[in-house]
């Protein structure tokens, strides 16, 4: 199996950047996990409760609503066009409100990728509010029009060379509510008891993910975490299991938001989709979920090599694949 740790350092200048002991702690832990993953007991299949740390809840939201509030989704016929009629009606619990603003250059003190002062069609960047309380406002519009809204929120976003369509730049969840993040995990705990499970899961880091918004395909979204634990509900020490992909679909996934900590994380990267690649942020407080799916990843069937790399030299001993 193939198994990755990945740190990334994201700033708007050289001098926001962390020390170069910090960046080697970042490695010096990286290289611990993956020492701990690689007897790491593989992960089941599962269905149940979970928590996901803010950097994951973020790349969750980005996912499975970001994406489907794009505007331009909203009138093409092959889109799935999930919320495209529910303007005005909830989707999701009544303490999470949503909103994308490309003019926020930081949040808690971190730089936001997806921060810009005009998008690619010469429009003014502006906040957009999606979700109030759990009721959907609004879409990310660039110039052109969609059912019920006429003019562009500044979200017309495109890599050089690519057509323009609305994408998201710095997405952030906000609740009304919160707990602290021992407190979340208390109700882990209560509500895997209450489902009969001995454990629930906790998504600490991710690498990524993608979504299928296309009516010709299954319209379902696959988060891609690296680290996650068991978290028994016998007070047991978390486990840390491995090959546990995330996945599920969008308006069962958002109703099923029980809490949220007052923690917030924000992922930095590049989202790629028909404009092409954009840098963009999610920005979100880790979240509890009532019912989350998991599959087993693509493990590989690699072996080592029978023969040492001929950079170790002669007669150095084998002790497993190197790539």
């Amino acid at each position: 199996m193939d198994l990755e740790r990945f740190e990334g350092f994201d700033a708007a200048s050289i001098d926001r950047l962390p020390s170069e002991a910090e960046m080697m702690r970042a490695a010096d832990s990286m290289i611990a996990d993956l020492e701990t993953l690689r007897v790491a007991p593989l992960a089941d299949p599962y269905i149940g409760p979970a928590i996901l740390e803010g950097k994951a809840a973020g790349v969750f939201f980005h996912e499975i609503f970001g994406h489907r509030v794009e505007g331009h989704r909203q009138k093409n016929e092959d889109e799935g066009q999930t919320f495209a009629r529910k303007v005005g009606q909830p989707i999701m619990p009544d303490f999470i409100s949503v909103y994308d603003d490309p003019t926020l250059t930081q949040l808690n003190g971190v730089d936001l990728s997806g921060a810009y002062r005009f998008d690619d069609e010469g429009v003014a960047a502006s906040r957009a509010v999606l979700v109030d309380r759990g009721v959907l406002k609004g879409f990310l519009l660039s110039r052109s029009p969609t059912r019920g809204f006429n003019h562009s929120n500044g979200h017309g976003r495109r890599q050089e060379g690519r057509a323009t369509v609305s994408r998201q730049g710095n997405l952030v969840v906000q609740p009304a509510t919160s707990v602290t993040l021992p407190q979340l995990r208390e109700r882990l705990r209560t509500e895997a008891r209450r489902q009969g499970k001995s454990y629930g899961l906790l998504f600490k880091d991710i690498s990524g993910g993608f979504t299928n918004t296309n009516r010709g395909g299954p319209q379902a979204f696959k988060v891609l975490p690296i680290l996650v634990y068991r978290v028994f509900t016998d007070g047991r020490p978390d486990q840390l299991v491995r090959g546990a992909d995330l996945v599920g679909t969008p308006l069962a996934s958002l109703t099923k938001i029980l809490a949220a900590a007052d923690d917030f994380q924000t992922f930095n990267g590049m989202c790629g989709a028909e404009s092409g690649f954009v840098p963009v942020s999610a920005t979100s407080p880790s979240l509890l979920v009532e019912q989350i799916e998991v599959e087993r990843k693509d493990k590989g069937n690699n072996k080592p090599p029978v023969l040492p790399a001929p950079s170790l030299g002669h007669g150095a001993p084998v002790t497993g694949g190197a790539r």
